[in-house]
């Protein structure tokens, strides 16, 4: 490379996820998806008060789930999700949070 040459690099993070664990929540809650309507990315962010076996999914207005954002065993504390939609088409679609202890199901809207 010459003097006046310049390199240049471009990340993409998909599939942000974080985990809160210096919070311990006292409820299950799953927080307002945000932006809503949102295009083509929404946040969702859950509260798990206890270790419990939890699933975080997006599902169709058929209730099928379409993209499964975590399953498994987690552990207290608040955890946030990145739905990244740009494959899917505009229209209505629902966040449902789901453990033996709790289940709770917000609507979002796609808008392109």
């Amino acid at each position: 490379m010459g003097a006046g040459d310049t390199l240049s690099i471009t990340i993409v993070i998909a599939d942000v996820v974080s985990v809160d664990a210096t919070f311990v929540p006292t409820e299950y809650k799953l927080h307002p998806p945000y932006p809503n309507p949102f295009n083509p990315d929404v946040n969702i962010t859950v509260d798990v008060p206890e270790e419990a076996d939890t699933r975080i999914a997006i599902l169709n207005l058929r209730g099928q789930e379409i993209v499964v954002l975590e399953k498994g065993h987690l552990m207290p504390g608040r955890y946030h999700q990145v739905w990244q939609a740009q494959t899917y088409p505009s229209g209505l679609y629902f966040v449902r949070v789901r453990s033996a202890q709790f289940e709770s199901v917000q609507k979002i809207s796609l808008l392109k």
